[in-house]
């Protein structure tokens, strides 16, 4: 009987707390669904939604509900530790009023943070539009067409996107340091600083890059114009690639070609240079080869077209002054030139040098035996007879240089 008198004295003592418990929650869940109600309607009286639609894929999400939710969850969480201190859960108090405090504590860096990114967001908006409208009223967009770029792009716009991302950075900075989370903003922020240190750079690279481009595309006009002018495009009629009469226009010219190169060499100089200004030394040096192999490759080129002009030359003198047999003369003349010019275009071109030799000298050797075999062989009467009438004159009475001369001068000695 004591027992449950003691026990009807412990509860009759807890229900006070008991009771207190739960108007706290009552409380709570009618503060929390009241909030989220305003909140939702709030939001929805400022077509908060509409707005953010616009800029969604796909199924829309309801942002007024989801922040909703939110304010419900966080109005739950302050009436969290009243409630557990009316029961007397101490075990579980100080746990849930540190986590309580500490998340107090964080909300005004969230909102540090979230204002510093909206007034970042609002001026890097507001001077991209200005940057944007300002090149374009400048006429900025005109470059493209000029430099041969699509229609379709406009630097006015490059210019404002790159405006943007330069203003936003810091701001992004800031509001990480707003919310003084070292392990996890010191990281983002040494990257940001990093880009920001690096962007003086970048942009000496672009501008050198972009200023040979356009070098380069008047360069590559006048060089075009230059070899127009000097009648350079007769030069695959001259080399015997294409008939007389039918001269190739457009970009397919070899004023045209020439002028390419011209620009593609100024812009990958350029690159060296830009290169150099980001610190890239292994990409520097690997244009710098590049270069350098593109430059051999166009010296041997040079050399071969030289050896067909030499060799058509030569092909057309042996024509001219070699009767019946010209057109045989004509043809060994022309392969022969075509052969070593190739070779030693080979070589300065630095392609398999060892084997361009091998059979630069096996080529010679071949022609020389085969020589040797077609007139000591196939034409051995011919060249008996030939010898035969070289030994006659040299034997006739009146030489007095030849080998019959020396022989009765053996033969007499008393002469």
């Amino acid at each position: 009987m004591d027992t449950i008198q003691v026990y009807t004295q412990q509860f009759l003592n807890y229900l006070p707390h008991l009771l207190t418990a739960l108007l706290l929650a009552v409380a709570a869940f009618v503060v929390a669904t009241l909030a989220r109600t305003l909140t939702v309607k709030g939001l929805r009286a400022a077509h908060v939604d509409e707005r953010v639609a616009k800029h969604q894929q796909g199924e829309p999400v309801h942002i007024s509900k989801t922040v909703g939710d939110i304010v419900y969850g966080l109005v739950l969480l302050f009436f969290l530790p009243g409630i557990l201190g009316a029961l007397g859960l101490n075990s579980l108090l100080a746990p849930a009023t540190g986590f309580l405090n500490n998340f107090l504590s964080f909300i005004p860096r969230i909102f540090g943070a979230v204002i510093i990114m909206v007034i970042g967001a609002f001026v890097a908006k507001l001077l991209r539009s200005l940057v944007t409208n300002v090149a374009a009223t400048a006429g900025v967009d005109r470059l493209t067409v000029r430099a041969g770029l699509p229609a379709g792009a406009h630097i006015s716009n490059l210019l404002g996107i790159v405006v943007y991302g330069l203003v936003i950075i810091p701001f992004i900075t800031a509001a990480l340091d707003a919310l003084n989370m070292t392990a996890i903003t010191q990281p983002i922020s040494d990257m940001l600083n990093r880009i920001l240190a690096a962007l003086p750079n970048i942009f000496a690279a672009a501008a050198v890059v972009a200023l040979a481009f356009f070098i380069g595309r008047f360069v590559s006009d006048l060089v075009r114009g230059l070899l127009t002018s000097m009648d350079f495009d007769r030069l695959p009629q001259l080399l015997g690639f294409q008939p007389s009469g039918s001269p190739t226009t457009g970009n397919g010219t070899p004023s045209a070609i020439v002028g390419h190169i011209a620009h593609a060499a100024i812009v990958l100089f350029a690159l060296v240079s830009a290169f150099e200004l980001l610190h890239a030394d292994s990409l520097a040096q690997l244009t710098r080869n590049f270069i350098q192999l593109i430059g051999q490759i166009a010296l041997g080129m040079v050399i071969f077209t030289v050896g067909l002009l030499v060799a058509n030359l030569l092909a057309g003198v042996a024509a001219r002054a070699s009767g019946a047999n010209g057109r045989l003369l004509a043809g060994v003349a022309r392969w022969s030139t075509i052969a070593l010019f190739g070779a030693m275009a080979l070589r300065q071109m630095g392609i398999a040098n060892e084997i361009v030799n091998l059979a630069f000298g096996l080529t010679l050797g071949a022609i020389a035996v085969a020589f040797a075999l077609a007139f000591g062989l196939g034409s051995r009467e011919t060249a008996g007879k030939i010898t035969e009438r070289w030994r006659q004159q040299l034997e006739k009475p009146g030489n007095t240089t030849g080998p019959s001369t020396a022989s009765s001068a053996f033969n007499n000695p008393t002469d």
